[in-house]
């Protein structure tokens, strides 16, 4: 292998040599001495400037780019790790606590109370800064029902605003609104 690229080398080699001497060296014996030194300065930095600005320059930028990239990396690890120990370090605040105990037991109470199965919406509500609530929508439900669950809320320690109420046909109402303690 290493004799096939020492052929190959030495192919090039002779065809460059050829193509100066039959049609480079003439045309450049025929240029002025200062022509000649012009020539033989741009044979030596065009090549130079190519592999500067082609290559070097561009693999430099490349460089201090991803070398930026890893240092703001670096940072949002160590951000990334500062949080996780802080996390890691304080137990579950009271108040994901509730907001979990307060979906399951208004769930439980209105299953106890049956309009569990009218419930077309019983979802956490995000209030910035103040309790965690609930927001219910209870559709079709028998009125006595309904009462039932309010006052269950009531003696439970719930509080309901916004509270909706509309006629659903004989018997039966419509509610919305949002349970909170």
């Amino acid at each position: 292998m290493n004799l096939s690229l020492q052929n190959q080398w030495d192919n090039i080699r002779l065809k460059l040599e050829l193509l100066w001497t039959e049609k480079l060296a003439p045309r450049y014996d025929t240029l002025q001495e200062s022509e000649q030194r012009t020539v033989k300065i741009a044979a030596i930095t065009l090549p130079l400037v190519l592999v500067i600005f082609g290559i070097v320059l561009p693999i430099l930028d490349t460089n201090k780019a991803l070398q930026h990239d890893v240092a703001q990396l670096a940072t949002q690890v160590a951000e990334a790790n500062q949080l996780a120990n802080i996390l890691a370090s304080k137990p579950a605040t009271q108040k994901n606590v509730s907001s979990n105990n307060i979906l399951s037991s208004v769930d439980k109470l209105a299953r106890q109370a049956g309009v569990r199965s009218y419930m077309t919406r019983l979802r956490p509500q995000q209030i910035m800064g103040a309790e965690q609530r609930l927001q219910t929508q209870i559709k079709s439900v028998p009125y006595q029902k309904l009462t039932d669950f309010i006052l269950t809320l009531e003696k439970n320690g719930y509080n309901i605003s916004k509270l909706k109420i509309q006629a659903a046909g004989t018997g039966l109402v419509h509610m919305q609104a949002s349970i909170g303690r």
